[in-house]
């Protein structure tokens, strides 16, 4: 599992550690706030393919072995976790599958009401899975703080499950 934490530490992540599901703190209130506080949950970017949150949260919770990934750049965070997904694959972990907001796209299309040109790339976000990732990242000694003006650091994350 080492190897994917130093790969994406090539792929210029500023972070990247091993943690298991029992480390992921689900709460329905991050599910419910990525319903009613983000105009994608409807789109094809965020839609939860007819499952239920409880589906979700059982499909989290059969992986044993999770990469948290942490960049300052949401576009680099997108091609990372899909890089780091493909080669997890390739190695035989079949069940591989990278959780994160989409921003593959510098300009997204499907914002604009236009069609989403790499729709096989789009991947949930974890506020769809419950993920609480304030309280997820923090417990794993990663900063995580909401911002107070546009101009501070972001911190994302994203995670892939491997199994």
């Amino acid at each position: 599992m080492d190897k994917y934490v130093e790969l994406a530490r090539e792929l210029k992540m500023e972070n990247a550690m091993l943690i298991t599901n029992e480390d992921i703190h689900f709460d329905i209130r991050a599910n419910l706030k990525c319903k009613w506080g983000c105009g994608d949950y409807l789109s094809v970017k965020c839609h939860s393919r007819d499952t239920t949150f409880l589906e979700r949260v059982e499909m989290i919770k059969r992986y044993k072995r999770i990469l948290i990934v942490h960049s300052h750049d949401a576009h680099e965070l997108s091609k990372a976790l899909l890089e780091l997904e493909r080669r997890a694959f390739l190695d035989g972990y079949y069940f591989a599958f990278a959780i994160r907001s989409c921003n593959l796209c510098k300009l997204c299309s499907v914002n604009s009401g236009g069609q989403c040109p790499t729709p096989e790339k789009i991947r949930p976000c974890d506020q769809l899975f419950g993920i609480d990732v304030y309280k997820t990242v923090r417990s794993a000694g990663l900063p995580c703080e909401v911002l107070t003006n546009k101009d501070d650091t972001q911190n994302r994350y994203g995670f892939l499950l491997i199994d």
